[in-house]
């Protein structure tokens, strides 16, 4: 019915070997800073040694603001990082007490061979199975809320390699009882926060991820083929626009048998890549046809700039759908994210609303998938 393969990965050699390999085959060295407003002058040539162990949120890391000029790491910490989103995804919970695509919903699709057993993705998924009991027919959280809230519950327990939970399993049916006829969410909030918060085409392939990845005795509930069902038409009546919609299809069909043919999965692979920038990395502001603040065709497009979430996400998402981590283009961008990590432990990523008071909270997705591409591109135990 679908795919279920998993990346063969080792988290061992990607914190030994990966960037000896990558320093080696890429030609990298000491990059030049790739913006002329950026100060920060730290390289990254080895990813550090420090021990990936189950530890508490730092409370003293604040929410944002992030900038591009925010000091680059000396090395590669996957601890700095997983501190830096533990942090975050435990702070937007008890300050806004939601789940959220930018912070703490993609959080919850974190590496589980790294964040697994930490002490605050246990916290963060009890309190998302908490948001979730809290809901009745009268207190229901917007729609892109409570249908992304159940695709990050549903992820995050295929991930762990268990059944869906009960939590889990209220969420998607509260998803599939207010979807439309036509397989989308009529009410998803278009309020141009590129890429999560501005079409309906998203909150469907999130979905279509989240269901594709679950245990075929769930997909074969009345409930959920029939949201699939109505999802495939969806999609077959609403061609992606634009790249990131295409690369999101991409991620689902590795879970969604037919859902993308081999033609459009050629083409839109060769696409994306075509995006890469002369640095190694991915700008999020390629992904979209998307303008800064309002939107409107008067404001100016957003930033185009070699970004954590256009990297990582790009990466990833190229991953899953079957290109090799030994292809050059995808080791030139990982050879990126080794260079790009800050000294706070996050991949810096501007919003692409873009507004001048922006605290550039896509920082914490972009974060999560560098993360992802990491581990996307291991190589197997010997």
């Amino acid at each position: 019915m679908n795919h279920r393969s998993r990346h063969p990965f080792s988290w061992w050699w990607t914190l030994v070997c990966l960037p000896v390999a990558l320093f080696v085959s890429s030609g990298c060295g000491p990059r030049p800073a790739t913006d002329a407003t950026e100060t920060a002058t730290a390289t990254a040539t080895a990813i550090s040694m420090d021990p990936v162990e189950p530890r508490e949120a730092d409370p003293g890391l604040p929410l944002g603001p992030y900038g591009r000029n925010d000091a680059l790491s000396e090395d590669v910490s996957v601890e700095r990082a997983a501190r830096f989103l533990d942090t975050v995804a435990m702070n937007w919970g008890e300050k806004h007490g939601c789940v959220t695509c930018h912070t703490n919903g993609y959080y919850l699709t974190a590496p589980n061979e790294v964040f697994g057993d930490r002490p605050a993705f246990q916290k963060v998924r009890a309190f998302a199975e908490a948001f979730v009991d809290s809901w009745d027919a009268e207190s229901l959280p917007t729609t892109e809320v409570f249908v992304a809230t159940a695709a990050f519950l549903a992820i995050n327990d295929a991930e762990a390699g268990r059944e869906l939970g009960a939590a889990t399993v209220k969420a998607l049916d509260q998803a599939w009882d207010h979807q439309s006829e036509e397989g989308h969410w009529e009410n998803w909030v278009k309020c141009n926060w590129p890429p999560f918060e501005s079409d309906d085409h998203y909150g469907v392939t999130l979905m279509a991820v989240a269901v594709g990845m679950s245990e075929d005795s769930y997909q074969q509930t009345d409930r959920a083929e029939a949201g699939m069902s109505r999802i495939r038409s969806y999609l077959a009546s609403h061609p992606p626009t634009h790249l990131h919609q295409k690369a999101m299809l991409l991620w689902a069909a590795k879970y969604n048998d037919g859902l993308v043919d081999d033609g459009n999965r050629e083409r839109w692979i060769e696409e994306l890549f075509e995006r890469q920038r002369p640095d190694g990395g991915f700008a999020s502001g390629e992904l979209g046809r998307w303008r800064q603040r309002d939107g409107e065709p008067g404001e100016p497009p957003v930033n185009v700039e070699s970004d954590g979430y256009g990297t990582g996400f790009v990466v990833f998402v190229l991953r899953e759908a079957g290109v090799e981590a030994s292809d050059p283009r995808i080791k030139k961008a990982v050879a990126w994210l080794l260079t790009h990590q800050r000294a706070e432990g996050y991949w810096w990523t501007q919003s692409l609303r873009n507004e001048p008071d922006t605290s550039n909270f896509l920082t914490h997705a972009g974060t999560t998938f560098a993360l992802k591409a990491l581990a996307a591109t291991g190589l197997p135990e010997s």
